[in-house]
């Protein structure tokens, strides 16, 4: 039986600092395994906003250690990260409406991976319309196409549709991946990402326990 393409949905925020420890990771599940990512902007604030997600108050020792486990990622990922205090998820929502004209651009990943490092590697504020811009540029996106986008919030329809799309599916948060009808969640369900693309492909390319080998 011939091997089929698969194509893995990714749903992502760029306010997200585990988002911005996967989407690299994504990238390398999916030149590995010939498969291709559909990229899907979300915004976080607008997701919480549909579910009702109540906001508990989280005891400092849990606190403490998310921090570790994220610089711990950080370290593995070979990636800088400053943890940003008080993140107002609402700072991506100019660089994710921009992320649409790179997804038709096929300039996505350069763009992404711009947009991150701005805000966790160098601490920039990515709402800012000229960091944008200059992120625009380096992504080779024409300014003009790029600027009216993000001052006229042309794709926010499309921004509240993958959050909802997003929400029926079963996803809450960012980054989450569907392989077929199979959700993830998170930076670190990567190796399962693998994993499952290989059982729909008629591939198995990781054999469980591989990883820990």
């Amino acid at each position: 039986m011939a091997e089929k393409q698969i194509t893995v949905d990714y749903y992502f925020d760029y306010s997200c600092p585990w988002t911005y420890l996967s989407y690299k990771r994504l990238n390398q599940t999916v030149l590995r395994t010939a498969s291709l990512i559909r990229w899907k902007p979300i915004e976080i604030a607008y997701v919480r906003s549909l579910i009702k997600k109540k906001e508990m108050e989280i005891p400092q020792a849990v606190s403490n250690y998310r921090t570790k486990d994220l610089q711990d990622w950080a370290t593995y990922c070979s990636l800088k990260i400053e943890i940003q205090k008080d993140t107002d998820h609402c700072i991506a929502r100019k660089a994710l409406q921009g992320a649409f004209l790179a997804i038709q651009k096929n300039k996505i990943y350069e763009y992404s991976d711009l947009v991150f490092k701005s805000y966790f590697g160098e601490c920039l504020d990515i709402s800012d319309i000229e960091i944008l811009l200059n992120i625009g540029k380096k992504s080779g996106l024409d300014e003009q196409e790029f600027l009216s986008i993000i001052e006229t919030n042309q794709f926010d329809q499309k921004l509240k549709s993958n959050a909802e799309e997003l929400i029926d599916r079963g996803g809450f948060g960012s980054p989450t991946m569907f392989v077929e009808d199979k959700m993830f969640f998170g930076n670190d369900r990567m190796n399962l990402v693998e994993f499952a693309i290989g059982q729909a492909s008629g591939k198995i390319l990781v054999i469980p326990g591989q990883h820990n080998s």
